[in-house]
């Protein structure tokens, strides 16, 4: 169940990833805006003002549009005056009425708003001029004055292709740079400097640019605002550092680091396994006739399987029978096709059991001498726990584990939840909320981290099944039950090597624990050894006495075999169900196969 729930999140997770999308976070849109060059031409003139021309070349995908707009910061400007805007179609007027060739401005959260609306735009490309006066927007000091403006903003959805910045100064120019983004920069003349980015400019990146020139050739004072940004010169030009040198590192280790993780980590789980969960080696061998040792049928396929599964508990009630502690009962219930079966003990609750087989009786009894199937299939999941507990107690003192199995993965287990919950963390935090594009790379990268952290989240759940290590001893009897399972599932083909008459059903509850009870009774009822009899349980044919079992079966013994063959079986898997249904939930693992072998 809880293996179930944990892949059922991870599938919604990466279905809702597959509809949504990584990109933006929803259904892919029906039109985009592409942009293709985004330049500005710069110019400070002699009244210490200066003026932007931006060049927005855009491909209009899909459609229709009918309008733009563009946000220009007022945080660090005393005004902006003179907005012009062009296109190839002709001047825009400024009208707050909205028509088409109109444009509007609005001052609001230190910013201001220019919309302009055009006809409707189609899957066609359309390069527009936009022109402003800048007061109050240069920087004083002692060595030089400075112009920064970020010519081209960030608040934009798309990759800019080409983009250039031109700046013309009025006097020698002195120093220039440009930040949060490569560029080639190259001085024109004295007065003139240009920048061209070196590569797309992603969305949510501005290029800010900063040129200095002698101080006094121009009126120009510190304005109110130049001490706060003073104080951010540090800020820019640490963010100038991660994005032209530190992004690039950033996401090679994403990606590689990511990689690496993973094969780093298989490596070391395949080197834990190898020194903490692998058996040591033993001969392989073609098959035992009896039993190996004295090993209750309950241990025997504990030792096999690895893990504890309802079959071994179920050969532990049948090993409890054939000792003369219980009696099973076959019952047809009134108005139905289906069987129920009632268990009951012989004598009371017997004294000296080992305590694996006194809580499976407990367990399957309750208070009660006698309870049948129905009733014990609602409440036996939760005594799973404590049964697995004991089981595995007897066999690491018996040393044939080095410690309880079920705790020996616990750790994996724990270390698989972590990476699970980390993979959870960093899709949410770092893809769907844009924590990576704050960084200013592709949500797309974040998928390396996740599908690394959720791989090797799986790879430990699994490792941890495999961890549980059988000791030298407990590894070459797990090898001797193999070879007696083996016996067992292939008795029609061993002749004259089949258990003695009296042998069979000592070795149907070890049938039971190894899994392979239904060929056994097959073979069993084939040979015609059944008439022996059965003591314990009692089919509802009628035909079939209380003592003795199948002993009437010598003068009909075909007819007498097939019940009972068929009524135990029915009873063995209407038990295995019942043992099984809710074990899952109630903290023992179910799986198999798992530790060295």
């Amino acid at each position: 169940m809880r293996r179930r729930l944990v892949l059922s999140i991870l599938l919604a997770v990466l279905g809702l990833l597959a509809w949504w999308g990584p990109v933006s976070g929803a259904r892919p849109a029906e039109k985009h805006v592409l942009w293709l060059r985004v330049n500005a031409n710069i110019t400070v003139h002699q009244d210490g003002t200066f003026t932007v021309e931006e060049i927005l070349n855009v491909y209009f995908q899909g459609g229709p549009f009918t309008y733009g707009y563009r946000d220009i910061p007022l945080d660090r400007v005393s005004d902006i005056s003179d907005v012009r805007l062009w296109d190839e179609e002709g001047t825009y007027t400024q009208d707050e009425g909205g028509g088409d060739h109109t444009f509007t401005l609005t001052r609001w959260k230190q910013n201001l708003h220019i919309e302009w609306y055009f006809a409707p735009l189609e899957d066609v490309t359309r390069t527009f001029h936009l022109a402003y006066r800048v007061h109050g927007g240069l920087r004083a000091y002692p060595d030089g004055d400075q112009l920064w403006w970020k010519a081209v903003f960030p608040d934009r959805e798309g990759y800019i292709i080409l983009s250039t910045v031109t700046v013309t100064v009025p006097g020698p120019v002195q120093v220039y740079t440009a930040y949060f983004v490569p560029t080639q920069a190259e001085r024109l003349d004295e007065h003139t400097v240009r920048f061209r980015a070196e590569h797309p400019i992603p969305p949510g990146r501005s290029l800010e640019v900063r040129v200095q020139w002698p101080h006094g050739i121009i009126p120009v004072t510190p304005a109110p605002w130049q001490a706060r940004a003073d104080r951010d010169v540090r800020k820019t030009e640490w963010l100038h550092v991660w994005y032209t040198r530190g992004l690039p590192i950033a996401r090679v280790i994403v990606v590689f680091g990511s990689i690496g993780f993973v094969v780093i980590g298989l490596l070391a789980l395949l080197v834990i396994w190898f020194l903490y969960g692998r058996d040591a080696p033993v001969p392989r061998l073609d098959y035992l006739p009896e039993p190996p040792s004295d090993l209750p049928p309950a241990l025997a396929g504990h030792l096999v399987d690895t893990y504890i599964k309802p079959r071994h508990v179920l050969a532990t009630i049948v090993d409890l029978a054939r000792r003369g502690f219980l009696e099973i009962e076959e019952r047809s219930r009134p108005q139905s096709k289906e069987k129920d079966f009632l268990f009951r003990l012989t004598h009371g609750f017997p004294t000296g059991l080992p305590s694996f087989e006194n809580r499976t009786l407990r367990a399957f009894m309750g208070r009660s001498q006698e309870k049948s199937l129905r009733d014990i299939r609602k409440r036996f999941y939760k005594h799973m726990p404590y049964i697995t507990k004991a089981q595995e107690k007897e066999l690491v003192r018996r040393g044939l584990f080095t410690g309880p199995p079920s705790q020996a993965s616990i750790h994996h287990r724990q270390v698989g939840n972590v990476l699970l919950i980390l993979s959870m963390v960093f899709l949410f935090v770092g893809v769907v909320f844009g924590g990576l594009e704050r960084l200013g790379m592709k949500p797309e990268l974040g998928l390396f981290p996740v599908g690394s952290l959720l791989l090797m989240s799986v790879a430990t759940h699994l490792a941890g099944y495999f961890m549980p290590q059988r000791t030298r001893r407990g590894a070459e009897e797990a090898e001797q039950w193999r070879a007696f399972r083996r016996y067992l599932k292939h008795l029609d083909r061993m002749g004259d090597v089949l258990p003695a008459q009296e042998q069979w059903e000592r070795y149907l509850a070890y049938a039971v624990a190894l899994g392979v009870e239904k060929r056994f009774l097959d073979v069993w009822e084939r040979t015609g050894t059944a008439a022996v009899g059965l003591a314990w349980y009692h089919p509802s044919t009628g035909s079939l006495g209380k003592s003795g079992g199948l002993s009437a079966a010598s003068q009909s013994l075909g007819s007498e075999l097939a019940a009972m063959s068929a009524g135990l079986g029915t009873m063995l898997a209407e038990a295995s169900t019942a043992l099984s249904a809710g074990s899952s939930s109630g903290g023992f693992s179910g799986g198999g196969g798992g530790g060295g072998g």
